[in-house]
């Protein structure tokens, strides 16, 4: 006489008869249950692995301010790094001010460049010559401006700061990266802040 399936009152699930192939059936279930779950557990301990790393990564960029130093006699009257604008800037003066920003790489590398557009003029008649016009008139008379444009090497650095552009005489570019001043023994330039040449007697 055939054996009719029993009903749990527990749980209300069918119990099959304890036949092999019932038994070879719940043993397939049990170990298909156990791969599923260990897959589980070896994806969450990956993404638990990534996103909290024994030791923190590196940040592959920064954002570096932009400041300059003029060492010429003329004013800077507008310049851009990589088109974010810098600041205009007397002449041998410089520094102090800074804007943002440009994105630099946390590691230097030889191939790093920067793009440089500046706006330099000056005076072409003593004040004295000039002062009973007005500015407008004084600027179309007597005020003359290249503008410029340079890609430059960034000097090597070993970590962040302020990225620093140095105007130099016959239109030369330096840039620098940096948190010490210009004038700090440790600046990666050893230069001094610009000073204005000393009147000839």
């Amino acid at each position: 006489m055939p054996v009719e399936p029993m009903t749990s009152a527990v749980s209300g699930l069918q119990r099959l008869p304890r036949t092999p192939m019932n038994r070879l059936s719940a043993l397939l279930r049990w170990l298909a249950a156990l791969a599923v779950a260990g897959w589980v557990l070896t994806g969450c301990q990956s993404v638990i692995s990534t996103a909290s790393p024994s030791q923190p990564q590196k940040a592959k960029s920064f954002a570096s301010g932009i400041t300059g130093y003029n060492f010429t006699n003329e004013g800077v009257q507008e310049y851009y790094v990589d088109g974010n604008y810098g600041s205009n800037l007397r002449s041998y003066g410089g520094g102090g001010s800074t804007s943002c920003c440009v994105r630099l790489p946390s590691q230097w590398q030889p191939d790093l460049t920067v793009k440089v557009d500046w706006v330099i003029g000056h005076w072409t008649t003593p004040y004295e010559t000039r002062k009973h016009l007005s500015v407008s008139e004084q600027a179309a008379c007597c005020f003359t401006e290249r503008t410029l444009s340079k890609t430059v090497s960034i000097e090597r650095y070993e970590k962040g700061g302020a990225l620093q552009v140095f105007f130099l005489p016959g239109d030369e570019i330096k840039v620098y990266v940096s948190n010490m001043d210009l004038g700090h023994e440790d600046h990666p330039s050893g230069m001094a802040y610009p000073e204005r040449p000393a009147a000839k007697p």
